[in-house]
């Protein structure tokens, strides 16, 4: 049995379960959000600016090869019902939990090895340069951003952050950093805690997506997608051509993978979502926002900001079962932790 399938469930309506506080937008902070795209001469908004991680990275990303790696799709508002899809079998989750969200830009590509090797090579994500306190804030969700007690849950200087990206040499953990560029630029950086995805993200310019984000964005809003390619919305196709999930294929532990599973970002393309994104199935988890708990009937541009053991991830990964990779599957692990399936996709506020 696979180290992280028993930490994916299946949200299905709960009773019990820790105390937990859902943060909504407020209307000061809806106000906010929108004034700070506005131009004050009525003119049309000022154009995001350059994406650090990319500034020196040339266009390598895709199926294709010369796509910006730094693509940043805009995922438009609507509503949907978390942790459901609609092909209808004991996987597929109810309608008790329905979620409203506003626009958002998300990341088309998972976080490469080359845009993290920029992040590396400026110092960042240690102790000594670690995001300002509220950097990254969701522009409706007061609170969401950085907190200065984090700073001690990053590596404490560039060498230490270097041989956690190796997974610290665990046996048999396949790591895409290398110590100077080669043939894993394009793949997915992998072995990231939270602490780290949060930092890279803040740096680059955006945030972590919510999960109420990721997840609304993988199954097309109110079509409710199995799988974030999935036509019609139930289908459950899923091959090699879609993503990179269940390298062991026949359950033998660890001879059937090989770094090839871990696909550059984008080569993927018939998996692509509603919006154009790639990888929401396979490849790496990605780190969400939020601490773990149990959902409430309803949510309107939500995080669970309420201290709790771990944090959500979603996506389903390389290294997992293809039936644990659908849209509404949530997957959870501690913050500090690394693992070669832990990797980051950024999302950033509507302009």
């Amino acid at each position: 049995m696979r180290k992280l399938s028993l930490a994916l469930v299946l949200l299905v309506a709960c009773t019990g379960g820790p105390h937990y506080t859902w943060i909504e937008a407020t209307d000061a902070g809806a106000d906010a959000g929108a004034d700070a795209g506005a131009d004050i001469d009525g003119g049309p908004p000022e154009p995001p600016p350059p994406i650090a991680s990319c500034v020196a990275l040339p266009h390598t990303c895709g199926a294709t090869g010369d796509g910006d790696c730094c693509e940043s799709p805009t995922v438009s508002a609507g509503a949907y019902f978390r942790s459901y899809d609609l092909a209808g079998d004991a996987q597929s989750g109810d309608m008790n939990y329905p979620a409203t969200v506003s626009s958002f830009r998300l990341d088309k590509y998972e976080v490469t090895v080359g845009r993290f090797r920029a992040f590396v090579a400026d110092g960042q994500g240690t102790q000594a340069k670690h995001p300002a306190t509220g950097a990254g804030t969701h522009a409706k969700i007061p609170g969401s951003g950085w907190q200065a007690s984090w700073n001690t849950d990053l590596a404490v200087n560039t060498a230490e952050l270097v041989a956690g990206l190796k997974c610290f040499g665990e046996p048999f953990y396949w790591h895409t950093w290398t110590d100077a560029p080669g043939a894993n630029e394009n793949r997915p950086i992998n072995c990231v805690t939270w602490y780290e995805a949060m930092a890279f993200c803040v740096w680059d310019g955006g945030r972590l997506a919510t999960e109420a984000e990721w997840n609304y964005a993988a199954t097309g809003a109110e079509q409710q997608r199995a799988y974030a390619w999935s036509s019609p919305a139930g289908s459950l196709t899923l091959d090699n051509a879609h993503a990179s999930v269940d390298c062991l294929g026949n359950g033998i532990p660890f001879p059937d993978c090989t770094m090839a599973d871990l696909a550059p970002v984008g080569a993927k393309s018939p998996g692509d979502g509603r919006w154009g994104h790639s990888d929401l199935t396979g490849n790496v988890f990605e780190w969400t926002l939020d601490w773990f708990a149990p959902y409430k009937s309803s949510c309107a541009d939500c995080a669970n900001l309420s201290v709790a053991s771990q944090r959500v991830f979603r996506g389903g990964s390389w290294y997992d079962f293809a039936q644990d990779a659908r849209t509404g599957l949530r997957g959870r692990g501690d913050p500090v932790q690394r693992n070669m399936q832990y990797g980051i996709r950024c999302a950033r506020n509507a302009p």
